[in-house]
């Protein structure tokens, strides 16, 4: 493990929090965990989740595949991907209109109407204020320019914003982003996270944390495979590169060898024979270039 990367494994186990990608990931094992957290993140204190996946993996065939941190089927038939990022160092919106399109296209099978494309909503629950506006909670939504009409093509985007702005979104995201905060009003939440917390400062790990620290590991790990193994398809590309000019380089020099023999001998300067012999070749051969 390169010493990069140990001290990012080192930073994130320190901090077991929710809003770290390994542990919500494990945590999201949990319908009860998922349900609680959209129950205040879509504000529907009855919402109920009938199934969750952690780490959904949706294929595409001619595109990127992506894996989803959480992904939910509500009673109402609803899909929801529920997405934490720790990082402002990309395009989000771009990214939230990638998961959206690739998750509806596996939703659909082939023959359908449009009338069954599924109603999605995405989550993105950010440890900054993504759109700096000092909002915890960013509902967007499609309007008719200077109307005011709403429409809806069943596609809904949340951003949750760690932004104290006196809301019970915000409260929850302490207890996503601050290390020893815990909160009565999110019970499920809190509970599981002060159990990672105890196995980490007691002597032996509970069986979740260990799998919240594999997790970890394996995700360095992971990254610092992709990162060798994309020095070693530069390094072989560039190789290659090399070895094709050079070989390109050495077959343009006997064509032009070749090509020269063949002006001689058709000019009777030399025989056959001896065109033959300079250029390694058998006389049959030779005079299938010459005809």
């Amino acid at each position: 493990m390169e010493l990069k990367s140990k001290q990012r494994f080192i930073e994130a186990i320190g901090t077991l929090n929710p809003i770290e990608d390994a542990i919500f990931r494990k945590m999201a094992e949990s319908r009860e965990f998922c349900e609680e957290i959209l129950r205040v993140f879509l504000q529907e204190p009855k919402l109920r989740v009938v199934s969750n996946h952690s780490q959904h993996s949706v294929t595409s065939i001619e595109g990127r595949s992506v894996i989803l941190d959480a992904y939910c089927e509500l009673e109402d038939g609803r899909r929801v991907n529920v997405e934490v990022q720790n990082a402002d160092n990309t395009d989000h919106q771009r990214r939230v209109r990638y998961y959206s399109s690739v998750l509806t296209t596996s939703l659909m099978k082939k023959g359908e109407g449009f009338d069954k494309v599924p109603n999605i909503c995405i989550v993105y629950v950010c440890n900054f204020d993504i759109f700096g506006l000092n909002k915890s909670l960013y509902i967007i939504k499609r309007v008719i320019d200077k109307t005011g009409v709403e429409l809806d093509n069943g596609l809904q985007e949340i951003y949750i914003s760690s932004v104290n702005d006196g809301s019970l979104i915000a409260e929850l995201m302490k207890v996503f982003t601050e290390s020893d905060v815990y909160n009565e009003k999110f019970p499920i939440t809190s509970e599981m996270k002060l159990r990672f917390n105890k196995g980490k400062k007691g002597e032996k790990m509970t069986e979740a944390l260990k799998g919240v620290y594999e997790a970890l590991r394996e995700e360095v790990d992971r990254e610092s495979m992709k990162a060798a193994m994309r020095e070693g398809m530069e390094r072989g590309i560039a190789e290659g590169r090399a070895k094709g000019i050079e070989e390109g380089r050495a077959e343009g020099r006997a064509e032009g060898i070749l090509s020269s023999l063949v002006s001689l001998t058709k000019d009777g300067l030399i025989s056959i024979n001896e065109a033959a012999k300079r250029a390694n070749m058998s006389e049959e051969d030779f005079e299938k270039y010459l005809n």
